[in-house]
């Protein structure tokens, strides 16, 4: 008895938590249940670890180096974990899930400028904006073809000065939203399609 009334309470807790999470998503109600469900079948325990989540993200980029697969999997990952507790909650999963697979350009630039904001200082240098896209190039380069990384680099050189007007070296959440959206060529290359 004490295995079933386990499992019932835990069924309740993830349905209670998918009616407070499910409507502030982009998700309906059956796909927010499917995230919910895969998200379980992976986490159980309902908390994801940066491990677990590294982790995962490696198999999934097969053929990038271990490092930039490892480097850019802690920063998605830091994304998630919006309240900064050292793991992913379903809420954090489907909000940015969520965010990721529906939502607006908006959303989606705020979520990656916590992914761009290296140190977690509040700020996007030109060398963050460089180097997650470096990063994020060198997995879509094995997947499905990126550019080079002069390419890449040039494009950055053009645009974050027309985004940093003031020169200060360094981009707040306001400017980076403004400025990146703005920019056609920094767009394309975002990881936020």
């Amino acid at each position: 008895m004490g295995i079933l009334w386990s499992k019932l309470k835990e069924s309740r807790e993830r349905k209670k938590v998918l009616s407070k999470v499910g409507p502030t998503t982009h998700f309906a109600r059956h796909e927010a249940e499917y995230w919910m469900k895969i998200f379980y079948q992976d986490v159980p325990n309902g908390k994801l670890s940066e491990a677990e989540f590294v982790e995962y993200f490696g198999n999934f980029y097969t053929s990038a180096d271990d490092g930039s697969k490892t480097t850019l999997a802690r920063q998605i990952f830091k994304a998630f974990d919006r309240n900064n507790n050292g793991h992913v909650s379903l809420r954090e999963y489907l909000h940015g899930m969520s965010t990721l697979l529906r939502g607006n350009t908006l959303e989606k630039l705020e979520w990656a400028f916590i992914l761009f904001d290296l140190d977690g200082d509040g700020l996007v240098s030109k060398e963050d904006m460089e180097g997650v896209l470096m990063l994020y190039n060198d997995l879509r380069t094995n997947k499905e073809g990126g550019i080079s990384e002069e390419q890449l680099a040039a494009i950055v050189d053009h645009e974050f000065p027309l985004i940093d007007r003031a020169g200060k070296g360094r981009l707040g959440k306001r400017q980076f939203i403004e400025g990146v959206s703005r920019s056609h060529r920094l767009l394309e290359i975002m990881p936020i399609r």
